[in-house]
């Protein structure tokens, strides 16, 4: 993955393939944190989140003492910033998805963060925010009982019990808008990860 070349579109318009940074000295990854694909400041950096996005996300982490390298890892499902920072086609989210299967049985989490609608149905297959929340919460956010982990390798990588939190994408534009039941993105955002908080063993 040093060099890939599979994705004609990303690697002109890439500086650098973006890595996943998981927990440091051996750490348990308690939560994968996966977002859609490197935005301009990501891919400067050479590291996920880093834009105005992801420091919004790890403050909201942080509030409920969760801290990025110590406590969760983060991850892309595409790996390359993709031109004008527009969302990866179904080919090169097709493509990439075995680095991710390979990155969640590396890190073994607990539970996934899924942060955007992509990155959701990349993993689930289900199109829209609402409706994976819906059944996902119905199912007590297992997505092995309900069926919903598509991809063949996904499921295969899907540590036993791991939890599944989809969430809102933390963009200013997006963290804004309200969500088909009239409440804000944001307030569901919060909601999503005092969940997850909260099923976190004690350490």
């Amino acid at each position: 993955m040093d060099n890939c070349q599979r994705c004609t579109a990303l690697c002109a318009s890439r500086t650098q393939i973006v890595f996943p940074d998981l927990p440091e000295f051996g750490r348990p990854c308690r939560i994968l944190v996966v977002g859609e694909a490197p935005g301009a400041d990501e891919d400067a950096q050479g590291k996920g989140f880093v834009g105005r996005a992801g420091r919004t996300l790890h403050a909201l982490l942080e509030e409920h003492g969760l801290r990025r390298s110590f406590d969760y890892g983060c991850a892309n499902v595409v790996r390359c910033r993709p031109p004008e920072n527009r969302r990866p086609t179904e080919i090169e989210i097709g493509m990439c998805l075995p680095n991710l299967a390979n990155t969640i049985a590396n890190a073994r989490p607990v539970a996934v963060l899924a942060v955007g609608e992509t990155a959701t149905r990349a993993i689930t297959g289900i199109r829209g925010l609402s409706e994976n929340l819906r059944f996902l919460r119905y199912h007590d956010h297992d997505p092995v009982p309900a069926e919903m982990l598509c991809n063949l390798e996904i499921r295969a990588s899907w540590p036993h019990g791991a939890k599944l939190f989809p969430m809102p994408h933390t963009s200013p534009l997006a963290w804004n808008r309200s969500a088909p039941d009239g409440r804000k993105w944001s307030v569901l955002g919060r909601e999503q990860v005092s969940l997850l908080a909260a099923l976190l063993p004690k350490r």
